[in-house]
């Protein structure tokens, strides 16, 4: 049996069409059609046809083994664990402000294992209970600088005169920045060019999610 004929039966094994297959390859279904029917030898054709299928390419292209890749065989896909660090914490409430943490290296109080944020995210550790029951203190913000800020998201917010803020998102047009205290009690407004960092939340995580700088090398070790 040749190239061609494996291709048939593959194909058929996973219940497609000539077409359906075709698609998913980025052939017509004529030329798929005509590489079954002349049975070619031709080698070349074989990766993107064993990939499409999931099937063995060594099986494809000589005939030999299995048709089918033996789960055993198949190299599972590791998702990148990305920790994202702990900037700092914030002090709740209207006038609240993100206080620097002193500490060695770039992980300040910790790391915390994110899944949807880019390698800019940080995070900032809320204190006290004004922003109650939204936020809860001790719990960890997640901030992500790449994404821009939607209606109703929490935001950091860094004015020129060096005030750190955590507010409810409402709008930025016309010059100014509008946004409510986290607890929905005020309002309030901003210059738009006094406005130095303003990043929205990606999750928020309680304080169990922790992790310290020696669970990260030691969890990066052991996968390396």
């Amino acid at each position: 049996m040749a190239l061609g004929s494996r291709v048939k039966e593959a194909r058929e094994h996973r219940g497609l069409t000539q077409g359906e297959l075709a698609d998913k390859i980025g052939w017509s279904q004529q030329a798929l059609s005509t590489l079954e029917k002349r049975d070619s030898k031709k080698s070349a054709y074989a990766s993107p046809i064993a990939k499409a299928l999931d099937i063995d390419i060594d099986w494809l292209m000589s005939g030999t083994g299995e048709m089918l890749i033996k789960p055993e065989n198949k190299s599972p896909s590791k998702k990148p664990i990305k920790y994202v660090p702990v900037k700092g914490s914030a002090q709740m409430g209207d006038q609240g402000y993100w206080i620097e943490l002193d500490y060695m290296g770039n992980g300040g109080d910790g790391y915390l294992e994110v899944n949807n944020a880019s390698d800019d995210a940080y995070v900032i550790r809320a204190v006290g209970d004004s922003m109650f029951p939204a936020l809860r203190s001790g719990w960890y913000i997640v901030f992500d600088p790449k994404r821009d800020p939607c209606a109703g998201e929490y935001v950091h917010i860094v004015l020129a005169d060096g005030r750190n803020m955590i507010k409810e998102f409402v709008s930025c047009q016309h010059g100014v920045l509008t946004v409510i205290s986290v607890n929905g009690m005020e309002r309030m407004s901003f210059n738009c060019d006094d406005v130095k960092v303003l990043n929205p939340f990606v999750e928020i995580q309680p304080p169990s999610r922790l992790r310290d700088e020696l669970h990260v090398l030691d969890n990066e070790c052991a996968e390396n």
